[in-house]
């Protein structure tokens, strides 16, 4: 046997600050080597106990370095249902089709475009009730539950068909927010509009200040508009307030979440993954510029492109681009002809570092989406 490698016996100190080490060591390599984004085209999907049809595209397992965190893409055939099972938190955002969510004995319908929370531990089961596919995007922060050895997945029943006449099973959905009053439905046409919402905020404003004879101060109008310039660097601290909101032409806000400046949740109470937003850019514009630690977008809609810390990634709808665990600069650019639309998932394990070192708090390069002609 090498020198270098020797047997270490029950009875002596292992050098576990040496493992430290080099444990740290390997971790600021493997951040250098996040593939960015997933294509959708290269998924690997498999069949599971749970699911018929699952690919993972974000997560260890498929080669991106996380925090313990994944973002998988689902699909459920017509007529069948997913098995029933519970765990830690997920979310849930419906691409196509409609069906029925069982959640702890209780029915909440969902359509494309319904974003779905399901609390810590809740017992729960999708079933398809239309005559097409249901496919949808599901996040979960499962190896961090298990890593920290207080997270279970427990299986408690198995995928399969619908029988003849089960939603008659299934009470009327009576709301959508459980027992306690959490939300756990949003559908899309119901998601408010957090720019509208500011710029009617600001509009009535500058009529308050001017029936009182005041000059109010004027904001630039964003949707893709702007110098072009980076202003300073601006640390935001969770829930700080953004004077000027105009980050992307528009903003859905779903769950809401950490770095908004809106404290809108609509009723959400995420805490380890909300998908918070969707993002639009209007033709021939980029996003703000910023840093943070880890969070997703998953493309709906369009073609477009990032800059991760200063390299060019180009995607499409079905895409997702991973914002590596470290402080990741980044700018998202629609060079296109029509919108492109990006649902944005965060996990709250960013949120428990954040407050422990200010060189996690996120920063703003430059606040406001800009066009690019």
């Amino acid at each position: 046997m090498p020198e270098q490698w020797r047997t270490v016996t029950r009875l002596e100190k292992a050098d576990f600050y040496a493992d430290w080490l080099a444990k740290s060591q390997e971790n600021e390599q493997i951040v250098q080597r996040d593939p960015c984004v997933s294509y959708g085209k290269d998924v690997l999907y498999v069949e599971t106990v749970q699911d018929y049809k699952i690919g993972m595209l974000i997560g260890e397992q498929v080669g991106f370095p996380t925090n313990g965190t994944n973002l998988c893409r689902a699909f459920l055939p017509a007529g069948h249902h997913t098995g029933k099972h519970r765990h830690g938190e997920e979310a849930i955002h419906i691409l196509a089709g409609e069906g029925v969510l069982l959640l702890d004995d209780r029915r909440y319908d969902f359509h494309a475009g319904t974003t779905i929370h399901i609390p810590y531990f809740g017992t729960h089961q999708l079933f398809n009730t239309g005559k097409t596919e249901v496919s949808y995007i599901t996040a979960m922060a499962m190896d961090l539950d298990l890593f920290v050895r207080l997270g279970r997945l427990e299986q408690i029943e198995e995928k399969g068909a619908n029988q003849p006449g089960f939603e008659a099973a299934f009470p009327a959905q009576e709301s959508e927010l459980d027992p306690k009053g959490r939300r756990i439905v949003l559908h899309i046409e119901d998601a408010p509009d957090e720019q509208k919402r500011r710029d009617e905020i600001a509009k009535a404003k500058r009529a308050e200040a001017e029936a009182r004879g005041e000059t109010a101060e004027s904001h630039g109008h964003g949707h893709g508009h702007g110098h072009g310039h980076e202003e300073p660097a601006a640390k935001k601290g969770r829930g700080a307030a953004n004077q000027n909101p105009h980050r992307h032409g528009q903003i859905l806000i779903l769950m809401g979440g950490g770095e908004s400046p809106s404290p809108e949740r609509n009723g959400f109470t995420a805490v380890s993954v909300a998908m918070t937003n969707i993002f639009e850019e209007v033709p021939h514009t980029s996003s703000h510029l910023h840093s943070h630690t880890e969070a997703v977008l998953y493309v709906l809609e369009g073609i477009g492109f990032s800059e991760v810390d200063y390299e060019h990634y180009d995607w499409q709808a079905g895409d997702a681009v991973h914002v590596t665990p470290k402080m990741t600069r980044h700018e998202h650019f629609n060079p296109s002809d029509l919108r492109t639309r990006t649902l944005r998932i965060e996990y709250g394990i960013r949120y428990f570092y954040e407050p422990l070192w200010d060189g996690y708090e996120k920063v703003e390069h430059r606040e406001t989406a800009i066009a690019r002609p």
